[in-house]
């Protein structure tokens, strides 16, 4: 087969097909883009408030540890916002281009979200773990008995299981995005 022929038998491939109507497509991935921007919404939230508390340990408690332990949490929240934006923003919808433009896009997005659950443990709770540490350091050495917060083993314990679970409920979110992909991917959209 000369090269005549390769271009003439790819231009008379079958047109494509999509198995899922397209209002029911763009549905779906309004939908999805909506709950990212909600989760994300909670997130940014959920940053507000521990540099609020984190910035009220600063002032309340005079122990260099704790003051640090708080700085460096706070630190951490902040990097985590950005790349909360960097990894995890819902795009701009795509013009209604037709089936095949709205497919790419709803699947780049997947990809996106899966990669950024599926490293949470490096950008989300990893820069957290040296200012918790140096918190409950903290807490364990400098601050009186029957203070404000749990001591012991039992209680940094409790904090590493938090940490996990994190991490674990975002790898299962991963793998339902990678499923979703999988799905997608398999249907007849060629």
């Amino acid at each position: 087969m000369n090269e005549r022929e390769l271009k003439a038998s790819w231009k008379n491939q079958p047109g494509i097909t999509l198995t899922v109507p397209i209002e029911t497509l763009r549905r779906g991935v309004t939908g999805f883009q909506r709950r990212i921007k909600w989760r994300n919404g909670l997130e940014y939230l959920g940053c507000v408030v521990v540099i609020a508390i984190f910035a009220s340990y600063i002032a309340n408690f005079p122990h260099p540890l704790m003051r640090t332990g708080s700085v460096l949490v706070i630190l951490a929240t902040i990097f985590v916002a950005r790349q909360i934006h960097v990894r995890g923003s819902s795009a701009s919808l795509p013009a209604d281009l037709g089936a095949r433009p709205w497919l790419d896009f709803h699947c780049a997005q997947l990809e996106r979200q899966r990669a950024a659950l599926h490293s949470v443990w490096l950008w989300y709770v990893a820069p957290f773990v040296p200012g918790v540490v140096v918190f409950r350091w903290g807490v364990e050495t400098e601050l009186a008995a029957g203070g404000p917060f749990a001591r012991g083993p039992w209680a940094n314990l409790s904090i590493a299981v938090v940490f996990v679970a994190v991490i674990a409920l975002n790898r299962y979110v991963a793998g339902k995005l990678q499923q979703r992909l999988d799905q997608l991917r398999s249907a007849e959209c060629t």
